[in-house]
């Protein structure tokens, strides 16, 4: 038969799992819109799709027309699959979930070790006995130590919350982020109204969690310096529970964060150990033994790292890979990547939300596609120099397809990536096997000691560059917004000068240069939106009033009752800053409290006043307690539009209030119970 030349050849032709992948993807999708779709008519309906899949492709004569009944229904049956798949996951539709079935108490077992917060203790626990889910339970300190533990079964009241957000603009949906974990509810008791109905001992765990114990454990013995200690945990057993805040941002904002989470990297140090290990295996006939034999150690490893997408990924394509060489196969990297993130899909279909996935995998896909072609521009002559040529290749590579996401989800570009990344693998290659060795050598306390030691100079060293280049990296890139939209114009603007570069098609050119004008007059018109902007901004910050003034490309803070911490001002203001494209602070200069936005009125009320003749505002904004004999003199001096609450004032204060404005039929906001409160101009 007459083979078609390649040249003609579509990538899909040479990546099946492709046609595979798209329609999987949108019935996932699909289930985000159609959730409420009948179960059981979905699967009826999937179920004659599938039988008439069966039968054109075994059956029937393989004609155009069959052909082409064989396309269309193994695409729907691959689409009614991946809602089906959301649906079985989605533990909102088990009839055994705690969230469907009341009572008046709840048996529950804390999952994971409980995380330290400012005020509490953070419980990650599955309800048991007659139901079924998981939930969040954050206990008070009261200045008690921890008394509860990985394992422990606890009886809890009835006093479960939903998981919401605090409405701030753009802060990140940590509800959202919960739902697609199965996470709903949440509780905030007091250690007393806590029953401990049993303690776990060491025949609970599996042998697989006994073993993330224990490294925990002898690495918190030997490193005692914290930011060490937590970097440490979260690159070799993937537990970033005490990693130090300030440091992730500097590793997000110098583009190395990929190392501390558990990925393909670490798989690569893992291998190569073992492949150390095996070097007694010397002839290239048996040389697949050592990936064959690699691969249940590198499964343990990664369900014992907690089995984070980016892991499983790497895992899973290892794997692939290695029984490939095993069997003789040609390998084919890009066919592998689509069939991992096949089936992981059919695994969890939420790992398609989750960022770490996506990234993961554009990250492999970036390197399959451009690696190559960018080492081979340039031929060092030694072998140091090949070395370091290949970690800028790989890092250039990497970042192509994966910047556009970078940029989208955390606002950031490190112009110094290659850099930090040439830098970050060999910090990540000395640190990995130094940590190994500290666990495997953790029974000699003197020897132990001294590599701790050594191991904290070297993080500590690297920290110091990590921090240097986060102060070199220009402010702008720190707070770069794009919408849904630009992200898919630049990729397909992407997508257009690569095949033209590899191909030398002229219409990949137009249609890139075509995008390119696209973005250009998208990202001039949100520069023409923000100049003209003017917002007044009520943040919802637990018990702190913090009040701006987003005028233009600028924010002014008009009052704060206190020092906005770095963790707060990370999360709650730099993503408003951001998105509205107003990062430039400035003094503001003019009257605090009465305040013009558009044509609409403002007037800001910190303390009681005391006037003898009233003017009428649209929105009168309280930041204090305030009375019922209070109220109405407010009411009759001011004649608000509407009344709007600060956080400052709690939920029960400002339910007395609402009853108040309803007998006066004035709307009331709550920013407490309602999220932030923005006035804009337009």
């Amino acid at each position: 038969m007459k083979k078609w030349p390649s040249q003609d050849i579509y990538f899909w032709d040479k990546a099946p799992f492709f046609r595979l992948l798209v329609p999987l993807v949108a019935g996932i999708v699909a289930y985000s819109y159609l959730a409420t779709f009948n179960f059981y008519a979905l699967l009826t309906i999937a179920t004659l799709i599938y039988i008439i899949t069966l039968v054109a492709a075994f059956v029937l004569k393989p004609t155009s027309l069959i052909k082409s009944i064989y396309f269309i229904s193994l695409n729907i049956a691959l689409a009614a699959t991946g809602w089906l798949l959301c649906y079985y996951y989605d533990i909102r539709n088990n009839n055994d979930w705690f969230g469907r079935n009341r009572a008046d108490s709840y048996v529950v077992r804390i999952a994971n070790e409980p995380a330290e917060k400012d005020k509490t203790w953070k419980l990650e626990v599955d309800v048991i006995n007659t139901v079924t889910g998981k939930a969040f339970v954050y206990v008070y300190k009261n200045n008690l130590p921890l008394l509860f533990h990985e394992g422990d079964t606890l009886l809890l009241p009835d006093k479960w919350q939903p998981i919401k957000t605090a409405g701030n603009p753009f802060e990140f949906d940590y509800a959202h982020y919960c739902a697609l974990n199965n996470i709903y509810y949440q509780q905030f008791l007091a250690s007393d109204e806590i029953v401990l109905a049993g303690q776990a001992n060491s025949g609970d765990f599996s042998w697989i969690r006994r073993a993330h114990k224990r490294c925990m454990q002898q690495l918190a013995l030997y490193i005692t310096d914290k930011p060490t200690l937590g970097l440490m945990q979260a690159m070799l057993i993937g537990d970033e529970a005490n990693l130090d805040p300030e440091l992730r941002q500097a590793y997000s904002e110098t583009g190395i964060i990929h190392i501390i989470a558990i990925s393909g990297s670490h798989i690569t140090f893992f291998f190569l150990i073992i492949s150390f290990l095996l070097g007694w295996i010397k002839h290239n006939r048996w040389k697949w033994l050592k990936y064959v034999a690699a691969i249940p150690l590198i499964w343990v490893y990664v369900i014992m790292s907690g089995a984070p997408p980016s892991a499983v990924r790497a895992a899973l394509m290892f794997s692939v890979f290695a029984l490939g060489l095993a069997f003789e196969k040609q390998p084919n990297s890009l066919n592998q990547l689509l069939a991992t993130a096949f089936v992981l899909l059919l695994v969890n279909p939420n790992w398609l939300y989750a960022i770490g996935f996506q990234l993961s995998f554009l990250a492999v896909l970036s390197l399959i596609l451009f690696y190559k072609p960018i080492y081979k521009l340039y031929q060092p002559a030694n072998k140091v120099a090949k070395g370091v040529w290949a970690a800028i290749a790989a890092s250039l590579a990497a970042e192509i397809l994966t910047a556009p996401l970078v940029v989208y989800y955390f606002h950031l570009f490190p112009l110094l990536f290659v850099v930090a990344n040439v830098l970050a693998y060999l910090f990540m290659g000395v640190v990995l096997i130094a940590g190994m060795c500290l666990i495997a050598v953790s029974p000699f306390a003197p020897i132990a000691k001294v590599l701790a030691a050594c191991i904290t100079a070297v993080v500590k060293y690297f920290h110091y560059w990590v921090y240097t280049m986060q102060g070199l990296n220009p402010q702008p890139f720190r707070f770069l917004q794009i919408s849904t939209a630009q992200l898919v114009i630049l990729f397909f603007l992407i997508i257009s000068l690569t095949v033209f570069v590899m191909q030398k098609k002229k219409t990949a050119l137009f249609a890139g240069l075509s995008a390119m004008c696209l973005l250009l007059v998208s990202l001039c018109f949100d520069e023409w939106n923000t100049l003209r902007q003017q917002k007044l901004v009520v943040y919802n910050i637990n018990k702190v009033n913090h009040i701006e003034l987003i005028d233009g490309n600028h924010n002014s803070v008009l009052y704060s009752d206190t020092t906005i911490p770095f963790k707060t001002n990370n999360y709650v203001l730099k993503p408003a800053h951001t998105a509205y494209r107003a990062w430039k602070s400035k003094r503001y200069t003019g009257n605090k409290e009465i305040m013009t936005i558009g044509d609409k009125t403002a007037l800001i009320l910190n303390e009681p006043v005391n006037l003898d003749g009233g003017f009428p505002v649209d929105y009168l904004i309280i930041n204090y307690k305030l009375d019922n004999m209070s109220f109405e003199a407010l009411e009759k001096t001011f004649s608000p539009r509407q009344i709007v609450l600060g956080s400052h004032i709690s939920r029960s204060a400002a339910d007395k209030w609402l009853i108040a404005c309803q007998q006066q039929h004035i709307p009331l906001y709550s920013v407490s119970k309602e999220g932030a409160f923005v006035l804009k101009n337009f």
